[in-house]
């Protein structure tokens, strides 16, 4: 379920040394252990994709807890609205089959009609029986239809003349091995571009109606909670909706949205018809031109696997200008047991990583001056060689190495996890990124962050402590000292005063932190 699409105009991003203009957090050098070219970088990581938009584990997440779909999208795109597209398109194009030399048509359920021109009154030049496999290939000039036992059935069509495979008003199905589904609704109409002298190269859109399309997408599983399959429909809806705004002819495939993860993966039939299908149609269903909108428009619902517990903004991302609806939030569903990237750990040797990043300054030792993003994932990082240095964004290098996510601390676990990640995400990620890892302290954990830190044993919990009440709690010696692990967070009484409590006493620190008692 990994996503995702990608923006030309942001394409920059992903190459070596292209860094957005605007300003992110700062972490220094990360790790200077390997040594030689079999040592061992460790990255340790969360979350699977670019980080932009909503999180499908934690849309999970979230609807395990009672969210509804609407309050689900809103969280993730800031400040929009959820609402019905007054005019959606009345077909979408989607690219199946691009670069093919001939592919292969199997009926299913009835026959399928391969029809020349018009895809609803053009002239039927041939019918594919029930359970045969016919192959249609491309030439110089025209299409070739060839049956079962290899006969050439009909020469027909061309560049300018397109045919089509019709089985929708038949009932039918047709499975296209070479794009890997089977498809029930709408038509398959065939293409011929790149022609030279003497050969084409082929391509297929399926033009499908766009609740139809709905139906096929593959992105989530039919049985996760109805929630969740809501607001996955409404953001595929208006991913869908504003793409075929801008083109429905795109380069190369001639559509609005190709069939891959590279848009939205559509899966036909086999998700229609598939365990728990009916659910995910329902889910459709039940949100009909609904889209999530912002200022009246709707908008680019980018979406990926896993967050990693925190999304990005966008020009972290892929560069470009800020986008309101597009700002990094902590994102306390993605933290479910169900999630498989919620944290993860790659082990590569230095020579891995030399060869993956083939930057060209030798065997690669260390990375330093490492830039991050609201979230935490690495925007910048500049990596040290044997025979010298170079700068790489965070996505070219989760591309190089195969990460999961350029959510990743290299070298040293800073992960967020166990107790001490529940208390987090119940702060909205307030205490803002690690800056250490969890470290056992008087039989509990202690983990320092940006704007505090959280403790946690099993006896009290875990709690956050922040500002001068944090300052007084470590000058009388921390959790190891006559006070304990503390049993409140930090809270702020009627006077202004700020107030913690421990298992054996009191901090109280006026706000400025001029003075604390201990009681």
């Amino acid at each position: 379920m990994m996503r995702r699409a990608l923006i030309p105009a942001f394409l920059f991003a992903l190459t070596f040394g292209a860094l957005p203009a605007t300003a992110v957090a700062a972490a220094g050098p990360e790790s200077a252990v390997p040594r030689g070219p079999n040592d061992e970088f460790h990255w340790f990581g969360a979350g699977f994709g670019h980080g932009l938009g909503m999180s499908q584990w934690g849309a999970y997440g979230l609807a395990q807890d009672g969210w509804g779909a609407s309050k689900i999208l809103r969280h993730y795109y800031t400040g929009t609205k959820v609402g019905t597209d007054g005019a959606p398109p009345k077909t979408l194009r989607i690219g199946l089959v691009q670069g093919r030399g001939s592919v292969r048509l199997e009926a299913e359920a009835g026959p399928v009609e391969i029809r020349l021109g018009d895809p609803k009154t053009g002239e039927v030049v041939a019918t594919i029986p029930d359970g045969e496999t016919w192959r249609v290939a491309a030439t110089g000039t025209d299409y070739r239809i060839i049956d079962a036992n290899g006969d050439v059935v009909d020469r027909v069509g061309g560049p300018s003349s397109p045919i089509s495979a019709v089985f929708e008003t038949s009932g039918a199905r047709v499975r296209v091995p070479e794009a890997g589904h089977t498809y029930n609704r709408g038509w398959i109409e065939f293409g011929l571009y790149d022609c030279g002298a003497n050969d084409c190269v082929e391509r297929l859109i399926l033009v499908v109606q766009p609740q139809g399309y709905l139906y096929g997408l593959g992105e989530v599983p039919s049985s996760w909670p109805m929630s969740a399959l809501k607001a996955q429909a409404i953001a595929a809806r208006t991913y869908a909706f504003t793409k075929a705004a801008k083109s429905q002819h795109r380069s190369v495939c001639d559509c609005a949205l190709y069939a891959s993860s590279y848009d939205q993966v559509y899966a036909g039939w086999d998700k229609e018809g598939g365990l728990d299908g009916d659910r995910w149609v329902s889910a459709v269903d039940q949100t009909e031109d609904e889209v999530v909108k912002d200022g009246g428009e709707s908008i680019q619902a980018f979406y990926m696997s896993s967050s990693g517990g925190y999304t990005e903004n966008n020009e972290n991302v892929w560069g470009g200008t800020p986008i309101d609806y597009l700002r990094g939030v902590c994102d306390p569903g993605d933290y479910t047991s169900a999630n498989p990237s919620a944290i993860w750990e790659v082990v590569t040797t230095a020579s891995e990583v030399t060869h993956g990043l083939d930057l060209g300054i030798g065997t690669v030792t260390r990375f330093t001056d490492v830039l991050r993003g609201v979230s935490g994932r690495i925007v910048s990082v500049t990596v040290q060689g044997e025979g010298g240095q170079a700068q790489v964004t965070g996505g070219a290098l989760r591309s190089a190495l195969g990460l999961r996510d350029d959510r990743v601390w290299i070298n040293t676990n800073k992960l967020v996890t166990g107790a001490i990640r529940e208390r987090y995400d119940a702060l909205g990620c307030s205490p803002g990124l690690p800056t250490s890892r969890q470290i056992s302290v008087a039989g509990g954990l202690r983990q320092v962050f940006e704007d505090g830190t959280i403790y946690h044993s099993d006896p009290t919990g875990a709690y956050e402590l922040h500002g001068p009440v944090l300052v007084r709690y470590e000058d009388e010696g921390g959790p190891g000292g006559s006070l304990g692990f503390p049993t409140t967070g930090v809270r702020t009484l009627d006077n202004g005063n700020l107030r913690a409590r421990f298992e054996h006493g009191v901090i109280t620190c006026r706000a400025d932190g001029s003075s604390c008692s201990v009681g």
